[in-house]
Formats: C-alpha cells, structure tokens, sequence
C-alpha cells in the first residue's frame, strides 16, 4: 500500500500545455496587499495564458478573460461563455479546507487541521456585477431581471463600485 493512497495530485489542465513568453512581476500596493501582473511576449500569448489561469481557478483571470469575451477585445464575442466565467468566479468558496488525519497509534484521538484556502472567501464582486448586467439585460444568458439586481446589490456591498 502506498503512503500517498487518498493524497490527490493536483493535474495541469490542458490549455496550459506549451504556454511560453509570460513573465510575472508582483507589485505591492499602498495597503501592503501584493498581486502579481503578467507581461506577455506579444499579444497572441495573453487569452492563451488567460484560459490556462482560469482553468486553475484564478477568479481575476477569469474575469480578465470574461471581460475580453464579452467586448471581443482580441478574441470572438462570445457572451455565453463570458456569463459562464462570470459565474464561476462570482461564486462563494470556502475559507478554509479541513483535513482529517486519523490517530497514530490505537487508542489515540484524531485531528482536524484547517488548511486557509488562498481564494476563499466571498465571490469576486465585479465578477457579481457584470453577471447582474448580463442576466438583467438577458445576454449571454437566460433574463432573471430579479437574480441581476441581487447580484449587483451584492457586488455593491463587496463595496464594487463601477
């Protein structure tokens, strides 16, 4: 048996296969918060980049990437799946992933250890916003006029402002 049996390996999606020419530079902002800004080599590298990142579930680039499908800016408009990635990054993920491990030796008592998940926390308040747009004006996705607005006074109290 393998002391790994259980443990999951996290998998490369695929779009990220043989991505080149992106540099990243963090920057520290005035509350001390850092973020890191990707530099492509030229423009046919960053919607590439874009998918891969949102495909491992980076919410900023998901709505970078959704933000480019919904104008067509370097990319064919395509509203569906802008509403899609809107939604998935609007979408609330729990702070904390707890992990089990069992007793060490018969007898002993287990634990439960609370690993802080890095992109936790409430859905991303643009991304709340501008699925609110989508779905108040029908684009991209079917009308719910009452949902939109629930979304975008939620976005709002994220304290989004557009």
């Amino acid at each position: 048996m393998s002391l790994l049996t259980g443990c999951a390996t996290p998998k490369v999606p695929a779009s990220c296969a043989g991505l080149r020419g992106v540099g990243a530079v963090p920057i520290t902002d005035a509350s001390g918060v850092t973020r890191i800004r990707y530099t492509y080599a030229d423009e046919t590298v960053r919607v590439p980049h874009l998918q891969c990142r949102a495909d491992q579930g980076q919410r900023s680039a998901m709505i970078e990437l959704a933000r480019a499908l919904e104008t067509g800016e370097g990319v064919t408009h395509d509203d569906v799946r802008a509403a899609a990635l809107y939604e998935k990054a609007a979408q609330d993920r729990p702070a904390f992933t707890s992990i089990y491990s069992p007793p060490v030796r018969l007898g002993g008592s287990g634990q439960v250890v609370m690993i802080p998940n890095p992109d936790g926390g409430p859905g991303d308040a643009e991304a709340k916003y501008r699925l609110g747009q989508m779905l108040v004006e029908g684009r991209g996705i079917g009308q719910d006029v009452t949902r939109g607005q629930e979304l975008m006074a939620a976005a709002q109290r994220q304290g989004f402002h557009p």
